[in-house]
């Protein structure tokens, strides 16, 4: 990140301490770092502090007299390539959600026009606060990047998510931002999560998918400049903010979601988990509980990945996933040939893949051929190695 000018706007939570790191951290990286606090955020930190190790002034005061004429929030807004906020507190999301801008901080956020990513740190009680999710999923509409935070001890001492992520995390997601040549205007569709298909009004059949590998999927082709369109089904996490997000619940909800956007798409990755089977009929209201035995009879639903392979363009790259257990790469193949895919991500289930878990364990293949093979990786990072090896594929040159 050398020469790249990062400013850094650090609100009022206890995870300011993090950001005093954080500022190191970017200056050993060659980039050039300026602080915003927010008045609360100077009751935590002192701004002598973040001035010594940014080697610049810092700003807090909306009003307080410069020495040259200007208005210090249009400069600051305008001399950022990125703007970073960490921590960002539940206040300082809603009101950037709602546009507010009655001190420095919230004014720079305002004006800036280049990317902003927000670091959330608060309370388990807070960050799963239905305001809060309402107001992240506003900023990422808006275009704004989250970068998630993660589970542990919290201030007030209880343990749950909404513990800031760590200084080296974010670094490396600003690093990340700045990347975006591998796959320039690429038009990407990502499908995640799972579906559920109802039993009745209050029960249904699903699996045990989070969304977080095509979520990562999403947030890395986004990265690296595409266009993307995201397609999910339930989740346990907010989704990243892609050029269009689309929420669905049932197999067949996702099936015209896709259809719909696939005319469109330069690279299908089908990540999500979609159920195989659906319940023939829907019980209205709720099945009272009884003595005697039930069954439910269930259908197969539409085979989505088969069904693309089948009308896909020669420009089109399609690319499938596979969870499997025993005999993974004889199976992998075998779903390559049915589906008609071009590319294939094969996981295995284990302790630390598969469903529900930060990691995996992935081999990639290129029609029958294995092209690429991992240790045990965040999702993250699996990911941005997927979507490197398809960048090369010549048909997006075509």
């Amino acid at each position: 990140m050398h020469g790249k000018r990062i400013l850094l706007i650090v609100t009022g939570g206890i995870a300011a301490y993090k950001a005093v790191y954080l500022v190191r951290l970017l200056r050993r990286g060659g980039a050039e770092v300026r602080v915003v606090m927010s008045e609360a955020a100077t009751e935590f930190v002192t701004p002598l502090t973040f001035e010594v190790l940014s080697g610049n002034p810092v700003s807090w005061d909306l009003f307080a007299p410069r020495d040259l004429p200007g208005v210090e929030h249009v400069e600051l807004a305008a001399w950022a390539e990125r703007v970073v906020v960490a921590p960002a507190t539940a206040g300082c999301l809603s009101k950037a959600a709602h546009g507010a801008a009655d001190d420095l901080a919230s004014t720079v956020l305002a004006a800036a026009r280049c990317p902003v990513l927000f670091a959330p740190a608060m309370n388990e009680g807070m960050w799963e606060n239905p305001a809060v999710g309402r107001n992240i999923s506003i900023l990422q509409k808006d275009g704004r990047r989250f970068i998630e935070p993660g589970e542990g001890e919290l201030a007030c001492g209880e343990t749950g998510p909404g513990r800031m992520a760590e200084p080296e995390e974010i670094v490396e997601a600003i690093r990340a931002s700045f990347v975006s040549t591998l796959l320039p205007g690429v038009r990407v569709l990502v499908t995640a999560g799972r579906t559920e298909e109802e039993i009745d009004d209050v029960r249904y059949i699903s699996n045990r998918s989070s969304g977080r590998m095509g979520f990562a999927l999403a947030r890395a082709a986004g990265e690296m400049g595409a266009r993307v369109t995201l397609i999910h089904g339930t989740v346990d996490l907010p989704p990243p903010g892609v050029d269009s997000v689309k929420r669905v619940v049932s197999a067949g909800e996702m099936r015209k979601a896709v259809a719909a956007a696939f005319p469109r798409s330069d690279i299908v990755i089908m990540a999500a988990a979609v159920s195989d089977f659906t319940p023939s009929k829907k019980t209205a209201g709720k099945m009272r509980r009884g003595k005697e035995k039930f069954s439910v009879e269930l259908e197969p639903t539409v085979d989505i990945l088969a069904s693309l392979g089948r009308k896909k363009r020669k420009d089109q790259i399609i690319v499938g996933f596979a969870l499997e257990s025993d005999d993974a790469e004889k199976h992998a193949r075998e779903k390559i040939r049915k589906k008609k895919c071009d590319y294939l991500v094969l996981n295995r289930i284990g302790e630390e893949t598969g469903f529900d878990v930060a990691t995996n364990r992935i081999t990639l293949f290129k029609g029958m051929r294995k092209i690429l093979e991992t240790g045990l990786v965040p999702k993250e990072e699996a990911a941005s190695l997927v979507l490197g090896k398809i960048s090369s594929d010549r048909r997006l040159g075509a």
